[in-house]
């Protein structure tokens, strides 16, 4: 029973460790268009997300968090300066895809939904999507 239970445990892990690399390829096309700041935090997403999918405890969950708050803020500043009514269909998926994540995080921590759900499979589908979202939606950023 407890080697069953590490193997789906080791899966499940695996499922959000390999989603996390996603945010490599931000870093990637960050530092090819010479946005070195966003790259250096995607990097150190990339770290932090991985390490958090790997070893989950409160020490590690929280550098992720600072991690994450820092790319919010930096991509804050970015679009302060970047937006454009001439890249208003960028900007629209930029915001969609920053509601979406807003939503399968916050409210789905508030109602114990979606990235929370006490359904260990549900939650962690819903955690891969939030990765794949959010990953994409800082492609639109960097191309803004």
């Amino acid at each position: 029973m407890n080697e069953k239970y590490s193997k789906e445990k080791i899966i499940k892990t695996n499922i959000l460790f390999y989603s996390s690399l996603f945010f490599i390829t931000n870093s990637i096309t960050a530092f090819y268009n010479k946005y070195y700041l966003y790259s250096f935090l995607f990097f150190i997403l990339t770290i932090t997300s991985l390490i958090v999918h790997s070893n989950n405890n409160i020490y590690t969950n929280t550098i992720d968090k600072i991690a994450v708050l820092a790319i919010i803020l930096y991509v804050g500043y970015m679009l302060y300066k970047k937006i454009n009514m001439n890249k208003c269909f960028s900007c629209i998926i930029i915001i969609i895809t920053f509601l979406i994540c807003v939503y399968l995080y916050i409210y789905g921590f508030i109602t114990k939904k979606y990235c929370f759900s006490n359904e260990k499979c549900i939650a962690q589908n819903n955690h891969f999507i939030l990765h794949y979202i959010s990953s994409i939606g800082h492609h639109f950023v960097i191309f803004l």
